[in-house]
């Protein structure tokens, strides 16, 4: 045979799946368009000119990865639907006359032929996106000089290599499954399954297990660091029960209505019943995996959104005040600051609001009941444990205390007074080293700090008597003598004026002998702004991802439905089912079968919220409300397009089953 009867046969092929080769087709573009364009991303020249370019690049390369594991997974998947299609007709072949080897020439031609069309439509989709694409992505990040929009050779080369070897593994897959099989176990090949399912008590037994631990980690987490790596384990169980519930735990509930005589001996009921049983092993991975994806795109989109829809909420957690300067106490010229501040007044149109400036003691320590011991553990080299645990200080005394705070209080040199950014201090005194504090009272409010759940770890403002009680604390603590000073203050001003001020303050005091640090959060907005504008971004193109791969097994799941209910329900009407009833068993049964994924999603979702609110605490974002409403709008806007594409897929149904089933 020469290999024009191979590429014919292979087109034709093709052409008359089109039902089923189309989507495929575009699942692979599809994720070729998203790979491509965050390598595009990454490797794009002006993304080095932006601030927070670093996170930026790391946001893009995580995404690059978890777009290439995750088109993997899928394209195998729809490939798994289309080759369980494909087998009765490639048996056929076998008893025509066409040996293993031409089958496996037409499977290669046919592979070649999708591979080409995929990979040259995506290239070229994903070309005539960037620009789009690009100018979303600036105006997410709140940054006004364009990047250069390019064509990227390296991301064309990777993603058209990535899928190309993708396709020739599906193709590997293919050619074992039809070389292990002979030509009877193609024919019925797209039959497998009809058996009924056992019920397995076991498999249940450990998904309602694994669910409940993860409902009960996601509920229970307190710290906000420790929710991160609660939330992967939580994740892993909630899988590992979605899976095993759908597969076998389904079964067990319907054999349960079938033993219920009063409930299943009715013909709506008895059909459905059985219909479910019969396939529901079949398509509980299907619909496992639709609950899974579902919940992916609930929860990557609505945290995405929260996060950059609260980033002024976000950076006022992280900048108390408008401008934060520090400096060593004992070295520092105070009037260089003052200076330079009247300086940058005069040069910019904004004005100074509820200054303070004061002496304090900065520091880190271990607390053991009321014992703090000092921080030897270098930050750095350290995870998410040290934050938990450790505790962050900071002490002034309480004359500083009074003047900023314009109060009157008198403090004993044994006596605390205690701001905690989260609970109140729970002992009644505080020991560090040789010096024994009394805590005089838990202090609802403090002029410099505001209450945050947000806070890592504990996190502490002390009030002492005088300085010499605050400098053999900082000394036994840190075995350091010199202590800080400080000048807060808020300005007012538009938001050039405010960045120019800002900008101006910071060059004046680093050319000035003494050290100092100057923090603003205009300076450092632009480079917030690019991270969670990425994080969005990426949470877009996940959440896009998801929903495409939702849609997709939804239609698949459709399509299989409908090759399998044909002769089903022309059984049903043989054996005098009127065809009224019979349209009524398919609606109840698609509604059920395709709504309870989504269903789970919203239960997931709903249980997951304290562990996402924790982990959003992690980035400093406090406003639960603010998430709520964002994850609200997510659950109504997806369950409107789940509705929109469960009746536009339902239509491929009843195509399928409408010479049985009459409208």
């Amino acid at each position: 045979m020469n290999n024009n009867f191979y590429l014919k046969l292979a087109a034709n092929n093709i052409r008359k799946n089109a039902d089923t080769y189309i989507p495929y087709i575009l699942a692979a573009m599809g994720s070729m368009v998203a790979f491509y364009m965050m390598i595009a991303f990454n490797c794009n020249e002006g993304l080095d000119q932006m601030p927070g370019s670093e996170s930026l690049k790391s946001i893009f390369f995580l995404g690059t990865i978890i777009i290439g594991i995750f088109s993997v997974i899928f394209l195998f998947y729809t490939n798994s639907f289309l080759i369980k299609r494909r087998k009765k007709e490639l048996g056929l072949y076998s008893v025509l006359g066409l040996g293993k080897k031409h089958v496996a020439f037409v499977l290669m031609t046919e592979t070649m032929i999708v591979a080409l069309i995929s990979i040259i439509a995506g290239l070229l989709t994903g070309l005539l996106l960037g620009k789009v694409l690009f100018l979303m992505l600036l105006k997410l990040l709140n940054f006004t000089t364009p990047l250069a929009f390019y064509i990227s050779i390296e991301g064309i080369v990777l993603t058209a290599a990535f899928f190309t070897l993708i396709f020739l593994l599906t193709l590997l897959y293919n050619l074992f499954q039809v070389r292990l099989a002979n030509p009877i176990e193609l024919l019925q090949g797209s039959n497998v399954g009809e058996k009924e399912p056992k019920a397995s008590w076991l498999l249940t037994l450990v998904g309602l297990l694994s669910l409940a631990g993860g409902y009960i980690l996601a509920l229970t987490v307190e710290s906000p660091i420790e929710a991160i790596g609660t939330f992967f384990v939580a994740v892993l169980l909630v899988i590992i029960g979605t899976y095993c519930l759908f597969t076998s735990g389904s079964i067990v509930f319907l054999k349960k209505l079938k033993q219920n005589k009063n409930y299943y001996y009715q013909p709506r009921n008895f059909i459905s019943v059985s219909g479910m049983i019969y396939r529901m092993k079949q398509n509980a991975v299907g619909l496992a995996s639709i609950c899974i994806l579902s919940t992916m795109v609930l929860v990557t989109i609505s945290t995405t959104v929260a996060l950059y829809s609260g980033q002024e909420s976000i950076m006022k957690n992280m900048f108390p005040f408008d401008v934060m300067i520090g400096s060593a106490a004992n070295q520092v010229n105070r009037d260089i600051i003052s200076d330079a501040i009247d300086e940058q007044l005069t040069l910019n149109d904004v004005v100074i609001d509820d200054e303070k400036s004061f002496d304090y003691a900065e520091l880190t320590a271990f607390r053991e009941g009321d014992s703090y011991r000092p921080d030897e553990i270098r930050q750095e080299v350290n995870g998410t444990d040290y934050y938990a645990s450790v505790t962050d200080l900071v002490i002034l005394t309480v004359a500083d205390y009074n003047q900023i705070n314009k109060s009157n209080d008198q403090l004993a040199s044994d006596q605390v007074l205690v701001f905690s950014q989260k609970d109140d201090y729970p002992e009644v005194r505080m020991v560090f080293g040789d010096t024994v504090l009394q805590v005089k009272e838990n202090l609802t409010a403090f002029p410099i700090a505001e209450k945050q759940a947000s806070s890592p770890g504990d996190s502490y403002f002390l009030v002492v008597g005088d300085e010499n009680v605050m400098a053999q604390i900082f000394s036994q603590m840190t075995g350091q003598e010199e202590l800080s000073y400080g000048v807060f203050f808020n300005i007012t001003g538009n938001e050039d004026n405010r960045l120019a001020f800002a900008n101006g303050l910071y060059s004046t005091l680093e050319q000035s002998a003494s050290l100092f640090s100057v923090n603003s959060a205009d300076r450092y907005r632009d480079e917030w702004y690019s991270i969670f504008g990425g994080f969005l971004f990426l949470g877009i193109f996940m959440g896009s991802l998801f929903l495409m791969a939702t849609v997709l097994i939804i239609y698949f799941k459709q399509l299989s439905e409908g090759y399998e209910d044909r002769k089903r329900f022309e059984i049903m009407q043989n054996v005098g089912l009127d065809q009224r009833e019979v349209k009524k068993t398919i609606n109840k049964q698609i509604l059920i079968v395709f709504f309870l994924p989504l269903l789970t999603a919203v239960v997931h979702t709903l249980f997951a919220f304290p562990v996402l609110v924790k982990m959003l605490q992690a980035f400093r974002l406090d406003d639960w409300q603010l998430f709520l409403a964002c994850a609200a709008v997510t659950m109504v806007a997806f369950a409107v397009i789940y509705t929109f594409v469960y009746k536009m897929t339902a239509k491929v149904y009843y195509r399928l089953v409408k010479n049985e089933v009459r409208s």
